[in-house]
């Protein structure tokens, strides 16, 4: 069975984060705000500590009446508001923080942003990816440059792992600064192909980041599409669009009329996997004895031969079933694992590490009969 976090252990969890901010308002002097969250701590989930606390601080003397706070105190505030740039925060940057930025700032060539060559295949170009991406995230590189840098490889390899743009970018080239004009590589092809071509990144370097290692899909969003427009356009443009669209969408609209007619016309279903309406006589597949039901004239509408197929049908899709739900639960889990990795809580690898697998070693083992006779 699946396993996820329960209402009881969250609000334990919130129990003590409430307990660490009480902690913060004591030494801050601010017993008020102090009583609030452990009050909030209790009545999430009871702990000793937050009941020893909130006593301590009702037996103590009320509090002087909160003065402004210091100008220590806004200007930490402040500071913690701005990037990193104090010795301090510097610290936790490390040497290989800062080489993998200098990997990538001020290059121009997306095969030298990956660090490959430009024959480099697709499985290369992913493998540098994956390593670039990884170590320039700016979760897990505070290094300064490292956004931009994490930028740059995400739009090197967003142009370079699309066949049609690795071509173009193959073909032209980076826009030399010689060229003229502005608008980068992309307005570079746009003059050799005599026309404007405007493509507002379609998955922003975060988006793609999180496809490549999570499978989650990019958001809709008004920069993701495309516009390819000539000078010569004319006001008909969206009238001809709307004719094409509806064009296009003709064989859907046949294909769901069709769909509808035969639904009206079509007779019930042999069998249904849950015992419901008329399906009340239970049976079970000849081969792996997968249990379904049926009407109770099943035996009489149908012959020995035709019954066979009907129970080779239903071991098919049960194990279509079976491969469904494998591959559900392992994106799932690896999901559950990049989040792990990039924001190291541990309690997303408790979640993998207890996924439910067992469908993908039954869709291993499920085996289909050779022939229906068999």
């Amino acid at each position: 069975p699946l396993h996820y976090p329960t209402n009881l252990s969250m609000n334990k969890d919130e129990a003590i984060r409430c307990i660490n901010i009480a902690k913060r308002s004591i030494t801050e002097g601010n017993t008020e705000k102090a009583e609030k969250f452990l009050t909030k701590s209790l009545n999430l989930h009871h702990t000793d500590e937050a009941k020893e606390l909130l006593e301590s601080l009702k037996r103590s003397p009320p509090a002087a009446p909160s003065a402004p706070r210091s100008p220590k105190k806004e200007e930490r505030k402040r500071m913690n508001r701005e990037p990193p740039a104090s010795p301090s925060n510097a610290k936790e940057c490390t040497e290989d923080m800062l080489a993998a930025v200098n990997k990538v700032k001020g290059k121009k060539d997306y095969y030298a942003i990956l660090g490959c060559e430009k024959t480099a295949t697709d499985s290369e170009l992913k493998k540098a990816y994956r390593k670039l991406a990884l170590a320039l995230h700016p979760d897990k590189n505070c290094a300064p440059g490292a956004n931009d840098a994490f930028k740059a490889v995400g739009n090197a390899y967003g142009v370079l792992s699309n066949p049609d743009k690795r071509a173009a970018y193959d073909r032209y080239g980076p826009e030399d600064s010689s060229s003229g004009g502005g608008g980068g590589t992309r307005a570079y092809y746009a003059r050799h192909r005599n026309r404007q071509f405007y493509d507002e990144d379609d998955i922003s370097p975060e988006e793609l980041f999180n496809m490549f290692f999570g499978g989650m899909q990019p958001t809709n969003r008004r920069h993701q599409q495309r516009h390819f427009y000539t000078a010569r356009e004319t006001n008909n443009a969206d009238n001809a669009s709307i004719v094409s669209s509806l064009l296009q969408m003709s064989p859907l609209l046949l294909l769901i009329l069709m769909s509808m007619l035969n639904s009206i016309f079509s007779e019930d279903p042999a069998f249904s996997f849950h015992r419901n309406g008329n399906y009340k006589v239970e049976r079970s597949t000849t081969w792996n004895h997968i249990r379904y039901y049926v009407k109770g004239d099943f035996t009489e509408k149908y012959t020995t031969q035709k019954r066979l197929y009907i129970d080779y049908d239903i071991e098919r899709e049960y194990k279509n079933d079976l491969q469904i739900k494998c591959v559900n639960n392992s994106r799932r889990k690896e999901q559950l694992l990049y989040q792990y990795r990039v924001t190291g809580n541990s309690r997303y690898k408790d979640y993998a590490d207890h996924m439910d697998l067992t469908s993908c070693e039954d869709f291993k083992n499920f085996k289909l009969p050779a022939s229906i006779g068999g």
